[in-house]
């Protein structure tokens, strides 16, 4: 994805790009949490072993433990804009949320920024410019990944940097521009060397064949930085020196671990021969220094139909631009497609086409996969369309592609649980001064007040204190306090915010424990600027703030949503099990005994969006109409006292 940077004075500056989906009051929703079982559906029943390393590649496609696989997915492709691999610990959450939610989509792939534009990872001596090492939780935070990856059947591309390698005006620690100096070094044999013996070898040593990991992506759309490819960075250089650097850096790759597969994200497939194996071995002379297989990313807005990969067969566009044949993945392309009221006629691409279109398309025409852009929420960029969009398209067209093609997506089974009802964040605290931090971009200006509830579950009392962070300075603003929670007392804080003039444009609410000497937990819950609810946390297990810059682990172990009264929903066993079908629109229920039924709809985000029965039934058949859903897909549950079950449904709309 081509990044207009816009300098901000913070370091982590980018994180308000991280929008959680917005929250809604909902009292009526999910008051038991439920598991979404798409056993003998989507994705499987019975846990399997993960029997990875197995990628490989045979021509044109793909090979997982020698079948023939499509990578359907999404790209993450940051939580924390260029450091989540650098000093701070992972954002679990965000991680979790994005991997879960694309596995349960019937997908299994997903794309991840790494170091990005060297701007907090990794380490770079003041000196000499050159890199010296990965930062303090590069290693770890990359492990952590790949394990929870791992446990959902979700593969990665790890992704190491971007064309913002050459954008000087980005900002680094604080006040700091970015090291271009650094940058500009890294394409210097000098530079090269450093970071394949400083960074790149420890860490892909380190990460070994991990069962997660798809491939090493050496860069995102690097024609970028380049006058031959039309590029748009503030600097940049000769074509020939990516290709030198992507050549050494493959190299290395191999030679460190020749099973592992190297690829990299071409911003338009016109360019993809600048990346073939003669091309790269010309700039670089490594003979290992190849790539294993193809990226092309893919955006209407500028590029037209004789580009697109979805209006052209792999094996046509290789014979076209005259590419080697190697597979090749549609690494980007918009979640929300370009049909209807997402296309526009200033559009370079004259052929509407769905999201759901998108995947089927790739997958017919012979493409190793795709992977939509992007989850991190509602978004809306003038230069991509004008239009807002969610990642919620993409899921329900990667629902729709692996309802047909599970055999040539599904890694392994899985069983994914989503909780819901009355939730409250829980905030465990280990050191002094631990601050959670939220960042989005709000107008507080109507709203005189900031409240939130705390539940004080630690032996000594807690003294919280709230921040802002204003403006496109990202103002450090503490506002008037604190509120101090007593140890086992639940307490409403409120804060008066009617003073500060800028709270029109707030991009960061952080929340500070100062209170010396402090461990335990607290529960927040009903943060409301006014009336405004901002969290509830009832809806998304996942949407919590954040550990604050320069917080560590230890300062706070675990941030999670906990829910009240809450069970979850296991399968059983019964010698009468009802059973039911789904024909179009219309459900059919076959009961072998009286009892308690209810059935229920909910959305690709696990909340509870109709009822089409609760209460007691005789044993018979009966019918159940989907008519009144509008369109889209739905995962269908039924339960009854001895039964639990669920299955994906697309309706047509009323």
């Amino acid at each position: 994805m081509i990044f207009v940077n816009t300098p901000k004075a913070e370091k982590s500056f980018f994180r308000f790009f991280y929008l959680f989906f917005e929250k809604r009051n909902e009292d009526v929703y999910m008051k038991k949490a439920f598991r979404i079982l798409l056993g003998a559906t989507l994705l499987g029943g019975a846990v399997s072993a993960f029997a990875a390393p197995g990628l490989t590649v045979s021509g044109t496609d793909l090979l997982y433990n020698g079948k023939k696989i499509f990578f359907s997915g999404t790209n993450l492709a940051w939580s924390d804009y260029n450091s989540d691999v650098g000093d701070a610990p992972l954002n679990e959450n965000a991680w979790r949320k994005a991997v879960e939610g694309t596995r349960a989509a019937g997908g299994n792939a997903i794309r991840w920024w790494l170091f990005n534009n060297m701007s907090q990872s990794p380490t770079i001596d003041q000196s000499t410019h050159l890199v010296t090492g990965p930062k303090e939780n590069t290693i770890a935070n990359m492990k952590k990944a790949l394990d929870i990856a791992e446990e959902y059947g979700v593969m990665v591309s790890m992704c190491l940097f971007s064309h913002n390698l050459m954008e000087p005006n980005q900002w680094g620690l604080y006040s700091e521009k970015l090291d271009i100096t650094a940058n500009e070094l890294l394409f210097e044999d000098d530079g090269t060397k450093a970071f394949i013996d400083n960074v790149l070898i420890p860490v892909v040593k380190a990460i070994g064949n991990h069962n997660a990991l798809m491939s090493w992506e050496v860069f995102n759309e690097p024609e970028g930085m380049t006058s031959e490819c039309s590029g748009w960075t503030t600097k940049k250089m000769a074509l020939s020196k990516i290709q030198k650097f992507t050549n050494k850096v493959a190299a290395a790759i191999h030679t460190q671990n020749p099973e592992l597969l190297v690829s990299t994200g071409s911003v338009n497939i016109q360019y993809q021969k600048y990346w073939n194996d003669a091309a790269l071995i010309e700039a670089g002379g490594e003979a290992k220094g190849t790539l294993d297989f193809f990226q092309t990313h893919y955006y209407p807005y500028y590029q037209n139909d004789d580009v697109s990969p979805f209006m052209n067969t792999a094996a046509q566009m290789a014979s076209k631009y005259s590419y080697d044949s190697k597979p090749m993945i549609i690494g980007e392309f918009p979640a929300s497609g370009w049909a209807g009221t997402t296309y526009t006629t200033s559009m370079a691409a004259k052929t509407q086409i769905t999201t759901e279109e998108c995947y089927r398309k790739a997958f017919d025409g012979g493409y190793a996969g795709a992977l939509a852009w992007q989850y991190i929420g509602d978004k809306t960029e003038s230069q991509f369309g004008g239009y807002t969009y969610t990642i919620d398209p993409a899921l329900e067209a990667m629902t729709a592609l692996a309802a047909s093609e599970e055999a040539s997506i599904k890694i392994k089974d899985v069983t994914i649980s989503q909780e819901g009802g009355d939730g409250k964040m829980s905030v465990t605290y280990g050191g002094d001064d631990a601050q959670i931090e939220y960042q989005k971009t709000w107008d507080l200006s109507k709203a005189n007040t900031l409240t939130f509830e705390a539940t004080n579950q630690g032996t000594s009392a807690a003294q919280l204190n709230l921040i802002f962070k204003l403006t496109d300075s990202w103002t450090w603003t503490e506002v008037a306090g604190p509120c101090e929670v007593g140890a086992g007392e639940t307490k409403t804080c409120s804060f008066d915010i009617s003073s500060y003039a800028d709270r029109n444009k707030t991009l960061s609410v952080v929340v500070a424990n100062y209170a010396k000497g402090y461990t335990g937990t607290i529960l927040y819950d009903n943060f409301k600027a006014g009336d405004q609810v901002l969290w509830d946390f009832n809806s998304d297990k996942y949407d919590a703030f954040s550990r604050a810059f320069g917080n560590t682990e230890e300062m706070i172990p675990e941030i999670k949503i906990v829910f009240e009264s809450s069970t979850a929903i296991q399968p059983s066993v019964a010698q009468a099990r009802p059973t039911f079908s789904i024909q179009n629109t219309t459900i059919s229920l076959t009961t072998a005994k009286a009892g308690d039924v209810s059935v229920d709809v909910f959305s690709m985000n696990g909340k509870r969006v109709a009822t089409l029965y609760r209460g007691t039934l005789a044993a018979g058949t009966y019918a159940f109409s989907l008519d009144s859903m509008p369109k889209g897909m739905y995962i269908i549950r039924i339960k009854s006292a001895d039964f639990t079950a669920t299955h994906p449904v697309q309706t047509t709309g009323r």
